[in-house]
């Protein structure tokens, strides 16, 4: 396991950007601890039917919240309160905001150091996302935008589909740059590659062509535009297939991370039914597998801190460049990117010239 200082991607061990923790039909009531970017959390749903992110730890005597399941107070109804959540131990009660508002016992004012860190999120897609900044700064960009999710003739995910923990998430970061590994690790065949970065975005787009393997899901050739949106969320359109991929990625440790990917197709009888669900299942299980492809080999080799690169490889320098933006402090993004921007090739690949079905949707 290597470090992100080991990689000299930055400043921080972890980086800026929205991340999922965690499926949207997963968080109900009962508070759930979560172990993500190198802190103990735990995550709940309020009456109101708000998801809330808090610092697990309670700063009276470093209980951990969510825990204590035969307390008298987490059996007591009076546990989850509103949008709160007691401690087990003495029953300090937190707001979604972090701050303790009650304390059972005390009389005067609430010390102000008794409080949390409440995480900021979003839940969007059937996923909860939460915001990551070293800085603790405000989100400086939004979440991607899936505009098919509601299109009644796409066939949404249900939440995100857990792959596997795998090494740094630079790793799997890299991928979006490797276009020598399509043939050879997947057995396509890509006949036009190009990387583009802007800012907090990254763009991949690649054309490939297949051989017939029965299933009907692909024409001679289809193009696939994917990228990342910061760090830690990637999308893949299939544009001849009508479908679409997300792929989170979030750092559990500082060299650890959670793979998960979720896809949805538009119905090809725009209706969504069974055979259309099926399909979509289908579809999932095809893009899940060629992800575990990759992670066979990323959970057993050894750390790419520098790559032998050579110019058919494709644009991994250029790419991890972006990617260092996001553990340095924002000030500095700017600089970063201004000297990768625009769009980048590889040897041997000429560039990407959308189908003008590609182009039309």
């Amino acid at each position: 396991m290597a470090t992100s200082a080991e990689y000299d991607l930055g400043q921080y061990a972890f980086p800026r950007g929205w991340f999922a923790v965690a499926n949207s039909r997963e968080v109900g009531r009962k508070p759930v601890n979560l172990h993500y970017f190198g802190q103990e959390l735990v995550i709940y749903r309020g009456e109101s039917g708000r998801v809330v992110l808090l610092d697990t730890w309670c700063p009276h005597m470093g209980t951990k919240l969510g825990s204590g399941e035969h307390s008298a107070t987490t059996t007591d109804p009076a546990f989850m309160e509103g949008d709160n959540i007691r401690c087990p131990f003495h029953a300090w009660r937190f707001g979604p905001d972090g701050k303790c508002n009650h304390i059972p016992y005390h009389d005067g004012p609430i010390p102000p150091g008794a409080r949390v860190r409440s995480w900021p999120i979003e839940e969007r897609y059937g996923i909860v996302f939460t915001w990551h900044d070293p800085e603790g700064l405000a989100p400086d960009f939004d979440l991607p935008l899936f505009e098919q999710w509601d299109d009644p003739s796409w066939v949404r995910w249900d939440g995100l589909e857990y792959l596997c923990d795998l090494k740094h998430p630079i790793e799997i970061f890299d991928n979006m740059s490797d276009v020598a590994h399509l043939g050879h690790l997947h057995g396509g065949h890509a006949v036009a590659y190009e990387n583009a970065y802007d800012g907090h975005l990254m763009h991949q787009r690649q054309r490939s062509a297949v051989a017939d393997d029965g299933s009907g899901l692909f024409d001679a050739t289809y193009s696939t535009l994917a990228g990342y949106v910061g760090p830690g969320i990637a999308f893949g359109r299939f544009q001849e297939m009508a479908a679409v991929q997300i792929i989170c990625v979030t750092p559990i440790e500082d060299g650890t991370c959670r793979l998960w990917q979720a896809a949805m197709i538009k119905s090809r009888s725009g209706v969504v039914d069974d055979t259309a669900r099926q399909m979509r299942d289908q579809v999932s299980a095809m893009f899940g597998g060629g992800l575990l492809r990759d992670g066979e080999i990323w959970q057993t080799k050894r750390p790419a801190i520098h790559i032998m690169q050579l110019p058919s490889d494709g644009p991994f320098r250029q790419s991890r460049s972006w990617y260092s933006q996001f553990y340095n402090p924002r000030a500095q993004a700017a600089e970063i990117v201004a000297r990768v921007a625009g769009v980048h090739y590889a040897k041997g690949w000429p560039p990407f010239t959308a189908q003008p079905q590609a182009v039309e949707a």
